[in-house]
């Protein structure tokens, strides 16, 4: 096994959460045009021997739907954050000594509460004083910075979404139980760590 390219940058939850939904919608798209493709030469008796859709895990695409579903849902701060504010959040923790590790955890976990800090920040009180109220407010106001450019995404649209996934998917593979007999509980966008959080060795 070779390695091609090297992990230059830790990757934030929202990050992620981008990545896959991009991969996901060009499954998607390519998934349909096969379907179309088939049906086209059905419809005409000309079948081909070509394959028409790309062989994909399902132990893969199971793992990316439901982290989709997992990462998107209402609870996890995902669903507030966007890419100037992770960027905005990433410019001023800056000037507070945490590791780049610790800066990653609270873009992910976005924290609150002081007693969030404490399981993130190794020695807070010692590191950071007082300014452990600072970081709150910062975090805070990252998630409320918001500049996009296409609507968030709801509960309803992220369940719609999967659903139309699931079903392109289920077509592809030729299975046949229905998409309602699967129940997901969880309900539901990445730019702002790259740089920053990149894997040199903190100083």
């Amino acid at each position: 096994m070779e390695v091609v390219h090297t992990r230059p940058a830790l990757l934030a939850n929202f990050e992620v959460l981008a990545l896959l939904r991009e991969l996901n919608a060009d499954h998607i798209a390519r998934t349909k045009t096969a379907l179309r493709i088939k049906k086209e030469e059905d419809a005409t008796g000309k079948p081909t021997l070509e394959q028409h859709t790309e062989e994909v895990s399902e132990n893969l695409r199971t793992v990316e739907l439901e982290t989709i579903q997992y990462l998107s849902a209402e609870y996890q701060p995902t669903s507030q954050q966007s890419d100037h504010g992770i960027s905005q959040l990433v410019r001023d923790l800056a000037p507070f000594s945490i590791t780049k590790a610790e800066k990653l955890q609270v873009i992910n976990l976005a924290p609150t509460e002081p007693v969030e800090l404490y399981v993130i920040v190794e020695e807070l009180e010692d590191r950071l004083g007082d300014r452990m109220h600072e970081i709150l407010g910062i975090v805070s106001k990252s998630l409320s910075a918001t500049a996009p450019t296409t609507p968030p995404q709801t509960a309803s649209s992220t369940n719609a979404t999967y659903t139309e996934t699931v079903d392109a998917y289920e077509v592809e593979q030729g299975w046949d139980h229905e998409v309602e007999d699967a129940e997901f509980d969880d309900f539901g966008e990445g730019v702002g760590a790259e740089g920053d959080l990149d894997m040199e060795d903190d100083d």
